[in-house]
């Protein structure tokens, strides 16, 4: 994905400023690590409910990045990451059919795992830089959330919900991992990391390939 994409798209390679991005919701957003763990280190409890793993059509904003010609059916999987009983995160993978079982071995199998405990254990998976955006209440992850999760119908028309995504490969296969973060990490601490993805506005270094979430 190239930079006038990304715009394009809605997606920036740097978190845009927002006065509703509160320090600790840009700490989650943008902090380097796996973020499976650092949920479970900031809660008592953690859990994955699976919402969908199914063949569908790339959003507008994915085919692209997924290296399709256009937009074609994908397998698609979305999961709730749960702490004490919250919705923290919602996470939505598409990954490029061609190939799939053959370069995504576990993806059948997964069921209510988070998917980083498979992505991050093989040496063969890179993942490229994170892309960042501010999904408004009309973007299609938003309506599939507050099909989800009721009670963030409240919030559609006025809450801002940070995302972050980028691309892992392994051989051949492409996926694209969205993570949408949710108004509990407002207020739940996150966890302090080394280091960061987000660096101050108006710098533009470059980021390298780890394969962390």
């Amino acid at each position: 994905m190239n930079g006038a994409h990304l715009r394009r798209s809605g997606w920036h390679a740097h978190l845009p400023e927002d006065p509703a991005i509160s320090a600790n919701l840009r700490r989650w957003v943008t902090g380097d690590g796996s973020l499976t763990a650092r949920l479970v280190a900031a809660s008592d409890a953690f859990r994955v409910r699976r919402l969908a793993q199914r063949m569908e059509v790339a959003l507008a904003d994915e085919w692209q990045a997924l290296g399709l010609p256009a937009r074609r059916r994908a397998l698609a999987r979305e999961v709730l990451l749960i702490c004490d009983g919250v919705p923290a995160i919602f996470a939505h993978t598409v990954v490029k059919p061609d190939h799939a079982r053959r370069d995504w071995p576990f993806l059948r199998g997964l069921g209510e795992r988070p998917l980083g405990g498979a992505l991050f254990v093989d040496p063969r998976v890179q993942r490229e830089p994170f892309a960042f955006a501010r999904l408004p209440a009309h973007h299609p992850l938003r309506r599939r959330l507050e099909l989800a999760v009721p009670a963030m119908l409240e919030l559609a028309a006025s809450s801002v919900l940070p995302a972050r995504r980028s691309v892992f490969r392994r051989g051949d296969g492409i996926m694209l991992v969205t993570e949408v973060f949710l108004p509990d990490l407002l207020a739940r601490p996150a966890p302090e990391l080394s280091g960061s993805r987000q660096k101050p506005p108006g710098s533009h270094p470059e980021q390298e390939l780890s394969p962390n979430r």
